[in-house]
């Protein structure tokens, strides 16, 4: 298959590294520009990690949609298979739009971004798409053009169908097949709603109070304050997805405990490195999507109030 990968910060590093490092048959094409597409086409991705470093060089690196569609991949020329997005909430957009003509009829997009409504927001602007949902489990960011660090083994993705969204025009399970490369831990879900809620009930307590008071995840698991903020968000964020019909387990506050525990007790969440390196921060994505969303259903929230107001202080 022919693999675009769009944006190769944390999460699109580990996936693109893992890909390009193992293609096996597929054709793996990194989109990025300036300094990260000067260094990767100079020298390849490299993704370090306690684990063991990973050096790749993709099949191709551009920033241009025409050297996309003739590049060969299994099936010959033109639109890729599978494209990833791995960019930040606030830089989809754009990502989307300038990828749009490389999508064909046989094309599936899956998002691998923090947040639950990338998918949406894709489809909006590229309405013939077929976009499936997805998430990761990593911990990961740049350190520089073409270089990744990842903190920790994880790097599971979960991709899938959408309830109510367009029917796949390719079996998923070939796609699952084609991405499971490298170290990568890929499972295909007939619940990909539930899986995409399930990490943002993790992700966005846990990055806005790491964010806020600049702690890591151990830190605000061995501090009584701080974690019944978090565990107070991860009920208003609970109670959005089930108004909005997701079936979310009714222990998710044990499930998510569970999962903040299984990362390095140093771990620090995307959002909270961006914000120590002078980077924007997902904050709408986030935290005041939460608060937003919420009061359409009539749900309030204080702790995200609480947490929206002191970033942006």
């Amino acid at each position: 298959m022919k693999i675009v990968v769009v944006g190769l910060g944390g999460v699109g590093g580990v996936v693109g590294g893992n890909l390009a490092s193992d293609p096996g048959p597929n054709s793996v094409v990194f989109w990025c520009r300036g300094e990260t597409l000067r260094a990767i086409s100079e020298h390849g991705i490299r993704v370090l990690s306690d684990g063991g470093d990973i050096s790749a060089v993709p099949a191709l690196a551009t920033h241009d949609a025409r050297e996309v569609l003739a590049a060969v991949g299994t099936g010959g020329t033109g639109a890729p298979d599978v494209i990833i997005f791995a960019v930040k909430g606030y830089q989809l957009e754009q990502a989307a739009s300038e990828v749009r003509e490389l999508v064909g009829a046989r094309t599936v997009i899956i998002p691998l971004l923090n947040g639950v409504g990338a998918s949406d927001a894709i489809q909006a602007i590229i309405p013939q798409a077929c976009v499936l949902g997805g998430c990761v489990y990593v911990s990961a960011h740049s350190e520089g053009p073409g270089v990744v660090r990842q903190v920790g083994s994880a790097q599971r993705v979960f991709f899938g169908a959408r309830e109510g969204a367009k029917k796949p025009p390719v079996p998923l399970a070939d796609v699952e097949t084609a991405l499971r490369r490298g170290r990568l831990d890929v499972i295909l879900t007939d619940k990909i709603d539930v899986e995409v809620w399930s990490k943002f009930a993790f992700l966005s307590p846990f990055a806005g109070v790491t964010t806020l008071f600049g702690r890591t995840i151990g830190s605000v698991l061995a501090d009584g304050s701080q974690l019944a903020l978090a565990r107070e968000m991860i009920g208003e964020v609970a109670a959005l997805a089930r108004a909005k019909g997701v079936a979310l387990p009714g222990d998710i506050e044990d499930v998510v405990m569970e999962k903040a525990r299984s990362f390095p007790p140093a771990t620090k969440t995307s959002m909270q490195i961006d914000r120590e390196c002078g980077a924007p921060i997902e904050i709408d994505t986030l935290i005041k999507y939460v608060a937003d969303e919420s009061a359409v259903f009539g749900l309030s929230t204080p702790a995200y109030d609480r947490v929206y107001s002191g970033l942006i202080a």
